[in-house]
């Protein structure tokens, strides 16, 4: 039987299940590749177990960098709570390797955009649970003499608190680190730019989390052009189900790249 990786690249093969598969690293040297090398695809650099799964699904189109490009297919209504387990246990077991290659990837994208270059006052998350990392981001705005805040929960709401050092964080609500309660707080209109995390996103801006609502009673007042989603590209499908009260982001940062979803919803 051809490997996972090897049937990501060979358009299909009725090859009976043998006792002991052979790890074709190189799906050139597979015996249906040679056979038939129309059928030989190219593979990407890097592709973990779970971004294959989550491919292997995409259809449809959206904008990534103002291209038009395959996208996933549509979830079914009522699914949202599936999606969240489901796309919780992708992230999670992203490899570590792999997690820093694609936050870093995620990084250079950010500090390309405009909208982070001039920003003054950035609001971060600390990542969790294979969060896109944010630490990296954290020391570039440090260096760049940006202010930065951090979230804490404060009964059913997020407060931003300033964070000049992120060892400050201890764990908080939820065991996610969080400034001290004492720190300097800021409102959400003195903010320029509002990094949103998310279990799950579409290309529209909409957004799952973890299902208790914080960030969107947030991000409510803050203007939808701040709002940007990172994410790795398996979580953000084309469309996911939302509800009336559900507050959705201006761009989502990829690591192949930045999805506008306010031009996706003008076309």
């Amino acid at each position: 039987m051809i490997s996972s990786h090897c049937r990501g690249n060979l358009m299909s093969s009725k090859e009976p299940r043998k006792e002991k598969q052979k790890n074709w690293s190189d799906c050139s040297n597979h015996p249906e590749a040679k056979k038939n090398p129309s059928l030989l695809k190219k593979a990407p650099k890097t592709l973990s177990d779970q971004e294959e799964t989550a491919s292997e699904t995409r259809s449809g189109s959206a904008y990534i960098n103002g291209s038009r490009e395959t996208g996933p297919q549509n979830p079914a209504p009522g699914e949202k709570d599936r999606l969240r387990r489901d796309f919780l246990y992708k992230r999670r077991n992203l490899p570590q390797s792999l997690r820093r290659e694609k936050s870093a990837l995620i990084l250079k994208a950010l500090l390309s955009e405009k909208v982070f270059s001039d920003a003054s006052g950035v609001a971060l998350y600390f990542p969790v649970n294979g969060e896109v990392d944010t630490r990296e981001i954290f020391k570039k705005c440090v260096d760049l003499k940006k202010k930065v805040f951090f979230p804490k929960t404060l009964g059913s709401d997020l407060v931003f608190l300033r964070t000049r050092n992120i060892e400050e964080l201890t764990p908080g609500a939820f065991a996610i680190p969080e400034p001290p309660a004492d720190a300097e707080r800021v409102r959400g209109d003195e903010l320029d730019l509002v990094v949103v995390p998310g279990v799950a996103f579409d290309f529209s801006g909409n957004r799952i989390g973890y299902g208790k609502g914080f960030y969107d009673r947030f991000l409510k007042d803050i203007p939808r052009q701040m709002r940007f989603g990172l994410a790795y590209r398996f979580q953000v499908l084309e469309t996911i189900p939302s509800h009336e009260t559900d507050v959705k982001t201006g761009r989502i940062i990829t690591e192949d790249g930045t999805i506008d979803c306010l031009e996706k919803e003008g076309d």
